[in-house]
């Protein structure tokens, strides 16, 4: 992803979140970058926090996941770490 990818995913989402960390995890050779941590949910008067794990895409070169290779990476994060509930980093068509 490109360098300025997490200080940009902090700036939008920082707020959001009490407690991220940034991992990335080997699939067919190559690194894809994903976060896990807790975000606040709620109003000021009664927050929630709910657990997250978003998988961004591959490290190099900047490549988002097909359908397909999201569902193998949801197996291995499932397989390998118990992580059930993930969603992924999509950017919309210009």
């Amino acid at each position: 992803m490109k360098k300025g990818f997490k200080k940009t995913w902090e700036e939008w989402y920082g707020d959001m979140v009490c407690d991220y960390q940034w991992h990335e995890i080997e699939y067919k050779g190559r690194k894809v970058l994903y976060v896990c941590g807790r975000a606040a949910v709620g109003d000021e008067d009664k927050k929630l926090n709910a657990g997250f794990t978003q998988v961004m895409g591959f490290l190099d070169p900047e490549q988002l996941l097909s359908e397909g290779e999201r569902e193998e990476v949801k197996k291995l994060l499932k397989g390998s770490f118990a992580i059930e509930n993930v969603s992924f980093w999509s950017v919309a068509a210009p």
